[in-house]
């Protein structure tokens, strides 16, 4: 036997005790155990029976036997990487799981009454701004905001402690680690779903000050006069064209429109803007996963898949250095695609 056959012998006894520990465990997976059981004798007969391979080879037409050891380990490889990926996807969630659990539970909270409308601000790193976003939403009337302290590593947590000794409708979560921007909304999504009397609607709004409150109530008009719309979707497109936003920045978007259509089979004039209402009736339905921006391309395939009825409204987005030095690199885009196929097609 040469050193390689030998290689490979040992690399089946190990594939073949790993089959028998995936077979002992309490969750049996049967497809994960036969992979690993065939891949094991495999390379075990293989390596007894060199010839075996030149006949392998011949029955699908490869020039040499060898050559079959590569192709079936490029394949396992490739199948026990996404195995991998998935095990990693469910560790990272248990993770944001615990922090969001401890978040809520810590929570800073004055108990008030039932109010119609609640806005949910994710916050990482805003001390030049959340306090000014707080103040603002409160001085046009409104009464209930959640904020999400995302693990900010600035002053955003003392600036948030304060403003809730000033305002009784301002509840406060912090995560003890930065979790990004969708376990923040999904946080405050669940502190929503927990409680006995949750508001008619719910807004999500960026903690950077970026979007304009003026424009909500003609909003939320919309949705009280017609009650089969479930949420509202603000389009920065829909009306006249954004100001100061950077060229590259518009052709990532205008992508993006034309991704979430094939990929969730529908058409919108914008997809990634972070100002929403909804009826809090959806909330059940409205479970987020993906990290990152992707949160954004997963609400909207929810929409597309619970058959939500939605109405895109145009709205103004004020770009500043602040706001445009926070944006996302363009190579982020394709992670969120790839994330979203991931999330929609293997997970």
């Amino acid at each position: 036997m040469t050193l390689l056959e030998q290689f490979f012998f040992l690399s089946g006894l190990i594939i073949l005790i790993l089959a028998i520990r995936v077979a002992r465990k309490s969750r049996f997976n049967a497809l994960y155990f036969l992979v690993f059981l065939g891949v094991g004798v495999w390379l075990i007969i293989s390596s007894l029976f060199p010839g075996i391979l030149n006949r392998v080879g011949d029955f699908f037409w490869i020039d040499r036997g060898a050559y079959v050891f590569v192709y079936v380990s490029i394949i396992f490889l490739f199948y026990f990487s996404l195995l991998l990926l998935r095990k990693i996807d469910s560790w990272k969630a248990e993770l944001t799981q615990l922090i969001r659990e401890i978040a809520i539970r810590n929570r800073r909270k004055q108990e008030k009454n039932h109010s119609m409308v609640t806005f949910v601000v994710a916050a990482y790193n805003e001390e030049k701004s959340i306090e000014k976003t707080v103040r603002n939403i409160f001085n046009n009337g409104y009464d209930s905001v959640i904020v999400v302290n995302d693990g900010s590593k600035d002053t955003t947590c003392d600036i948030l402690e304060k403003l809730a000794d000033e305002y009784p409708g301002l509840t406060v979560l912090h995560h003890y680690k930065n979790r990004w921007q969708w376990s923040a909304l999904e946080t405050g999504f669940e502190y929503l779903r927990r409680q006995l009397h949750t508001s008619e609607y719910v807004v999500t709004y960026d903690a950077d000050g970026q979007h304009d409150i003026i424009e909500l109530p003609q909003f939320l008009d919309i949705l009280w006069n017609d009650e089969s719309i479930d949420i509202a979707l603000w389009s920065r497109f829909l009306s006249k064209k954004p100001k100061n936003m950077p060229f590259m920045r518009r052709v990532i978007l205008r992508l993006g429109i034309l991704f979430t259509f094939f990929i969730s089979h529908i058409r919108l004039s914008d997809t990634h803007n972070g100002y929403r209402v909804f009826r809090s009736r959806i909330l059940k339905d409205l479970r987020i996963t993906l990290d990152g921006m992707g949160h954004a391309s997963e609400i909207l395939d929810i929409v597309a898949e619970k058959k939500l009825k939605y109405v895109e409204i145009p709205v103004t987005i004020h770009y500043t250095e602040e706001t445009l030095a926070k944006w996302q690199k363009s190579s982020n885009a394709v992670w969120i695609a790839l994330r979203m196929i991931w999330k929609k097609f293997f997970s």
